[in-house]
């Protein structure tokens, strides 16, 4: 019963940029009457978020955003890594994306995103439900095993690349958790390749997750309006 529409976003670019692109896009389906109820992923709830504060007319009919491992409040990673990311990573050339500046991951640093929410809470109206990847050690991808040791030194809740609450929005709605890593959550990657399945553990029912966490959001969204 649903009408789907894909947004698709740059991995290399910043969230201003991908703002820009969502707006296009967004756009683009103006004349559907019908809200929208957006299901972001990872770095996607940053650029959405910039798009809601950049593009207000053109966001204004969503409804509400679903943030499935949503980096709310950025990463520690992203903290350490991003002068190696801009210095020597940003540039390098990969099929199918332009090269990066850095912003991209500039984007994701916990100083960066804190600031953002104190200067532009107020300026998101839009509800916003959490889904939060909180797994086991047994569910952990070999894949990110490294990084979700490092945080765990910080906080052994987290799913290889995020802490668990920073992937909270503040005044949002919690859905839940799930247990599954930030990969594992919303991509099927053993079955994209088949050959690196080793690598990861991503057995999770994504579509059931979506499906619920659609229906919850709308079930509420009637009692808020």
């Amino acid at each position: 019963g649903f009408v789907v529409h894909n947004l698709p976003t740059f991995g290399r670019a910043s969230s201003a940029a991908n703002a820009e692109r969502l707006a296009t896009q967004l756009a683009q389906l103006s004349p559907d009457p019908k809200p929208f109820i957006m299901v972001v992923y990872s770095k996607g709830l940053p650029d959405f978020l910039e798009l809601l504060l950049r593009y207000p007319q053109t966001a204004q009919h969503i409804a509400a955003i679903i943030s499935i491992a949503g980096a709310a409040n950025g990463s520690p990673i992203a903290d350490e890594h991003y002068d190696l990311y801009r210095d020597w990573l940003a540039g390098l050339p990969i099929p199918g994306c332009d090269r990066g500046t850095g912003e991209e991951v500039r984007d994701l640093r916990r100083d960066v995103r804190l600031e953002w929410w104190t200067q532009h809470r107020s300026a998101i109206t839009v509800p916003i439900f959490s889904i939060v990847a909180v797994p086991q050690a047994d569910r952990v991808s070999p894949i990110l095993k490294q990084t979700y040791e490092k945080l765990a030194g910080i906080e052994r809740r987290n799913d290889g690349l995020l802490l668990w609450y920073d992937a909270v929005v503040t005044r949002g709605y919690l859905l839940g958790y799930v247990n599954a890593d930030h990969l594992a959550v919303a991509i099927p990657a053993s079955q994209q390749i088949p050959a690196l399945s080793f690598l990861f553990k991503d057995n999770v029912p994504r579509a059931a997750l979506v499906r619920a966490a659609i229906e919850v959001a709308a079930e509420t969204l009637a009692t808020i309006h």
